[in-house]
């Protein structure tokens, strides 16, 4: 699956939430398909898009809380894993295996993501 499909797909799933997409081509995509005022699209904040969506599903326990972040910046935000689970907050990492944004270096192929979060294969680029 390429990254638009899985954006909008992810999108339209959770329709009425509010989105937090992280840095570089996971926020330019998902403005394009998600243009509204409840979503932050985290342009220049690598590995943050985790800690603002947990910030924002405490704050907002009746509403739906979904983070897109690429698996690059997940790992440069690793340390939001470690934080108690929010029920409200549903977490996706596309998953291609490169740090694409900062020039297509390779991930560590033993990563442990978190047991609540959404792994989603991503066609690489």
């Amino acid at each position: 699956m390429n990254r638009a499909h899985a954006i909008s797909s992810i999108i339209e799933e959770h329709s009425g939430a509010i989105f937090v997409l992280s840095n570089g081509l996971t926020s330019r995509e998902g403005a394009f398909y998600c243009p509204n005022e409840s979503s932050f699209y985290l342009l220049h904040a690598m590995g943050e898009a985790l800690s603002v969506g947990l910030g924002i599903a405490s704050t907002q326990g009746g509403i739906e809380v979904v983070v897109i972040d690429g698996d690059g910046n997940a790992l440069m935000g690793a340390s939001s894993w470690t934080m108690d689970h929010v029920p409200n907050l549903h977490y996706y990492v596309l998953v291609n295996s490169i740090y694409e944004t900062t020039g297509g270096q390779a991930l560590p192929n033993n990563v442990e993501w978190p047991s609540w979060c959404k792994l989603v294969p991503i066609n690489k680029q």
